[in-house]
């Protein structure tokens, strides 16, 4: 017998009844003991505990909170098998009371009806021992389970690890190749600002172990840097890690540009409304986004597009559909795309 069988442990009040069935179950070397009272027999709940055979005598409880509390904190994976012996001479209806004399809550339970063949009992008993070490199979493999997913999360912190460090080591490498260069200090700045914009969404995904971060903390996030009039509202969102990187760079480049050239570039009650909101679509949910500037100055679009301009574009254009508009009031951006491209999971808000 392995040792994940268990310990059958017998409660029978009577000392004749207990005796034969400890007898009979040791002859067959299964590992027996008995219990005396109910806290007795709490006490031998555990990973050592194969089966719980119990006459109907021992069902007269005055008190169950113990028993109950006990098989209420056994792991997930575990259910203690009862094996409960009733009388036959009991007609169906004191039967259906003796069955409710027992916790309904104690759902793993085999009723037997006495007087029985020993081969009833053991096959009984051993039938509880089989679906216990059935148990135990599970425990092992979610054991083994966790142990991978740990494994990982070792492995993926330790990527995040290193990637935050390559990441420093390319600003500090494009800080020693610009210094030479004073004339190129705007290049300089533009490209560290995307590294720390990279690195600041790469914090974020490494508190969720790269599996997704929250959009609205990503927008709030990436903006946080620039101390200015950015009004932000959507619902909670669980991107990917892609999206999120994307996005981030996206999101700063939109924010680079109207402190440069839209509506924050002035000393004017300059704003920029960052919405999103979640849409029926024919296929699937959409993601609707919306960058929209009011109270700059006057908007047109630029003779040539920068490099900036280019990223927001082929970025977007992998994730879904974007509209850009440079109406006089203000610079939009409109985008929309494939929820379930873009994210994890979706938390309604009010």
């Amino acid at each position: 017998m392995i040792a994940s069988d268990g310990k059958v442990v017998v409660y029978a009040p009577y000392a004749k009844d207990s005796a034969s069935i400890v007898g009979l179950l040791r002859g067959e070397h299964l590992d027996t003991d008995t219990a005396s009272s109910l806290a007795d027999l709490v006490g031998h709940f555990g990973e050592s505990l194969g089966a719980v055979l119990m006459s109907e005598e021992a069902l007269v409880q005055a008190d169950w909170s113990a028993l109950l509390k006990a098989v209420h904190n056994q792991p997930t994976w575990s259910s203690y098998p009862f094996i409960l012996l009733i009388s036959q001479k009991r007609s169906a209806v004191q039967t259906e009371a003796v069955y409710r004399l027992f916790p309904p809550e104690v759902a793993n339970v085999m009723v037997l009806e006495r007087p029985m063949s020993s081969t009833a009992l053991l096959s009984a008993v051993r039938w509880a021992l089989a679906g216990r070490r059935r148990q135990f199979v599970t425990k092992s493999h979610l054991d083994e389970l966790e142990r991978r997913a740990q494994q990982q999360r070792l492995l993926t912190r330790e990527l995040a690890h290193r990637v935050k460090n390559t990441i420093a080591m390319l600003q500090s490498i494009v800080g020693q190749t610009m210094r030479p260069h004073p004339e190129m200090a705007d290049v300089q700045e533009q490209i560290v600002e995307r590294f720390s914009a990279l690195a600041r969404t790469h914090d974020l995904l490494f508190s969720t172990d790269f599996q997704e971060a929250e959009f609205g903390e990503l927008v709030r996030q990436t903006l946080s840097v620039h101390s200015r009039n950015f009004v932000i509202k959507g619902p909670a969102i669980q991107f990917s890690p892609q999206a999120a990187l994307s996005f981030a760079l996206v999101i700063h480049e939109l924010a680079t540009n109207s402190i440069k050239y839209g509506a924050l570039s002035s000393d004017q009650s300059g704003q920029v409304d960052v919405m999103w909101e979640i849409q029926p679509g024919p296929n699937c949910d959409q993601l609707k986004f919306d960058w929209r500037e009011s109270g700059g100055p006057p908007v047109s679009a630029p003779a040539r597009k920068g490099f900036g301009s280019r990223l927001i574009r082929a970025t977007l254009g992998g994730l879904g559909q974007s509209e850009i508009s440079y109406a006089e009031e203000g610079f939009r951006l409109a985008f929309t795309g494939d929820l379930a491209g873009l994210a994890q999971s979706v938390t309604p808000t009010d």
